[in-house]
């Protein structure tokens, strides 16, 4: 009688649908969330990557964030060398994430990155003599704006949690451009007093 249950139990595939769903869900579950996950990342990246092309338009159009901008990048005092080409010395300065030296404050905060999830403290700033314009320039030196974005790791709930990860970090955004008309002028800002 048992040898008999035990053959019938064996030929019955009546639990087998539910043994080949409990074997593929986890596996489905899986590739939904990584499918998720991986569109929740591209989606951050193309944010902060647009986040950054208007961050350095407004840099290049307005006042700078360094305070001592006057100072660093001042053309040359020489009257005979008014209207002569200003060299690509390498004169360079930065501000921000990673460096010594903050960012004014009103400046960064004005970008209005935050919208973007990009804080004010992830930002770094670089300014460098471009070698165009000319010495005696009534808006001041034409240089060229770098702004990188330092992020931290985006959190991957389902993924990171069964790979036992912290997430993806993103390497930092450069964006550069010209500073034709950028605003530094004695019109625009309160004369600077250099040491």
């Amino acid at each position: 009688m048992v040898m008999r249950s035990t053959r019938v139990f064996g030929r019955s595939d009546s639990g087998v649908a539910l043994t080949e769903g409990l074997i593929v869900f986890p596996i489905v579950v899986l590739a939904i969330s990584v499918c998720v996950e991986f569109g929740y990342v591209v989606y951050q990246w193309n944010t902060a990557a647009k986040a950054m092309q208007l961050g350095v338009r407004k840099l290049v159009v307005s006042q700078p964030v360094i305070p001592n901008f006057g100072c660093i990048f001042a053309s040359s005092s020489d009257p005979t060398a008014a209207g002569q080409p200003v060299s690509a010395d390498g004169i360079s300065a930065s501000c921000g994430a990673g460096t010594n030296q903050a960012c004014d404050a009103a400046q960064i905060t004005r970008l209005n990155l935050s919208r973007f999830g990009i804080q004010n403290n992830q930002i770094r700033v670089t300014y460098q003599r471009s070698g165009l314009g000319y010495n005696g320039r009534p808006e001041g030196a034409v240089v060229t704006v770098r702004m990188d974005v330092v992020r931290t790791a985006t959190d991957l709930p389902v993924v990171g949690a069964l790979l036992n990860t912290a997430g993806i970090s993103f390497p930092p955004f450069t964006v550069t451009a010209t500073s034709e008309d950028l605003r530094n002028s004695p019109l625009a800002s309160p004369p600077v007093q250099c040491p």
